[in-house]
């Protein structure tokens, strides 16, 4: 269990946000999750093979691979395939639930 390791919020990225059909409509959710995966990983300076478990929140699957949206991610920026991937939809709390759920990995 994580909370017996030690949980350590190392960055932290979100993706942007916009008015339905605008700027962002071409992009998937897992296009805009990727996106903030590498920027968070970059910023902290982790390396994806280090990465134990992979947690993403989403509100709203929309696009048809978003059923697997965290493992997608992983994979596009170098999550080795060996390491789970979930996927939180739990509406305005989904970032949120998504920490308790690493933490309790």
């Amino acid at each position: 269990m994580a909370l017996l390791r030690g949980v350590f919020i190392v960055a932290a990225k979100r993706t942007p946000f916009g008015a339905y059909g605008g700027l962002l409509k071409d992009f998937t959710a897992t296009d805009l999750a990727e996106s903030a995966a590498r920027a968070a990983l970059s910023a902290g300076k982790v390396s994806p093979e280090t990465i134990d478990s992979v947690v993403v929140g989403n509100v709203i699957q929309t696009s048809s691979d978003a059923i697997y949206l965290a493992r997608h991610v992983g994979l596009r920026v170098g999550i080795p395939k060996e390491t789970p991937a979930v996927t939180v939809n739990r509406l305005c709390g989904s970032g949120f639930q998504s920490i308790v759920n690493g933490c309790q990995v």
